[in-house]
């Protein structure tokens, strides 16, 4: 299979996740998003976006169809990563790797999206997801040689469960 998730923006040949170092906890997969999880994330994201502070603002389709098709182009410094449990994607967390505005460098990532699948899967079930998803995010910010990682908490709820999972996840 060809390279799945580019880590190096001088080339296309490096990868973080080869066939063999996919991720894998148990049934949960933690690997790059693939054109067949467009309709599945949407979904998550759907739900996500109705329990966030942003709930009175509608969800753009035709953004987040952007968005993807941008991900699948596989632009060296931006990531997204899928939880996949039993062949469904159930997470999914986007990244973009750049520098300081006012500096040439080093890198470091911002994670612009983070969010789990909230119905049909137990409490445990999805905080594995998403610590999973973070330390996902956190291997491809190392492959990247990023100085820093940044996951901004929108969600404006239940903010002390999720300040738990960062937490959990070494962020």
């Amino acid at each position: 299979m060809a390279n799945m998730l580019q880590s190096n923006p001088a080339s296309s040949k490096s990868t973080v996740f080869s066939d063999d170092e996919i991720a894998h906890t148990g049934k949960l997969i933690i690997r790059p998003m693939e054109e067949r999880d467009r309709e599945e994330i949407r979904a998550v994201l759907q739900y996500e976006h109705k329990q966030t502070i942003y709930r009175n603002q509608p969800f753009s389709d035709w953004k987040y169809d952007r968005h993807v098709n941008e991900v699948l182009s596989k632009p060296p410094r931006m990531g997204c990563l899928v939880a996949e449990l039993k062949g469904a994607a159930i997470g999914v967390a986007w990244a973009g790797a750049d520098s300081y505005m006012l500096s040439d460098g080093p890198l470091f990532v911002t994670v612009y999206g983070l969010a789990v699948e909230m119905q049909g899967l137990s409490a445990l079930r999805r905080a594995k997801a998403f610590v999973s998803l973070v330390k996902g995010v956190r291997r491809w910010a190392k492959s990247m040689n990023a100085s820093h990682t940044f996951i901004h908490v929108t969600t404006g709820t239940n903010l002390k469960s999720t300040d738990k999972l960062l937490r959990a996840a070494g962020a």
